[in-house]
């Protein structure tokens, strides 16, 4: 059994961050739904990260033909995926569970975010314990709040998961 410290600190760039390279490796995203670039900080109580907005993507080109925007849904899927990692970070043997949407408590969406910006996510824990985990966070480009979210994960174990799914 590894911890999440000990799976994720080896990934770390000498700097600290963790690329998009080390973040294929813990979280469980391919290439196409991984809205996380980099992260430049993380501590067992907050992450910062960053996803910059590519000038082309499928859900750019279908969301509002003539504005592709970010689909707010998007930003919020980003704002998970970096919490994630702190969670991951904070879990005994993170290998073996899974980390799910569970309640968005409540997010606001304050502006567009466009193609070529970057996104700056600040996601904070602020409670845990082996079932779930609540997170706050806010996403930025720029000085310019993009969203801001409450959201709750479940911690499930994959297998479990996987049963539970056969069953269904």
């Amino acid at each position: 059994m590894v911890d999440g410290r000990s799976l994720i600190d080896p990934l770390r760039n000498p700097d600290g961050s963790l690329d998009r390279t080390a973040l294929r490796e813990i979280l469980p995203y391919g290439e196409d739904f991984l809205f996380v670039d980099r992260v430049s900080r993380l501590t067992p109580e907050e992450v910062e990260a960053s996803f910059h907005i590519p000038d082309r993507a499928p859900y750019l080109d279908s969301h509002f033909v003539d504005l592709p925007l970010m689909p707010g849904a998007l930003i919020g899927e980003g704002l998970a995926q970096a919490g994630s990692v702190i969670v991951r970070y904070n879990l005994p043997s993170p290998e073996d569970r899974h980390v799910l949407a569970l309640q968005i408590e409540s997010a606001r969406f304050l502006a567009p975010a466009q193609p070529g910006q970057t996104l700056h996510y600040c996601v904070r824990l602020k409670a845990m314990d082996r079932r779930a985990a609540r997170l706050e966070g806010e996403a930025r480009i720029d000085e310019r709040k993009v969203c801001q979210a409450r959201l709750v994960v479940a911690i499930v174990g994959r297998e479990d998961l996987r049963a539970r799914l056969r069953e269904s």
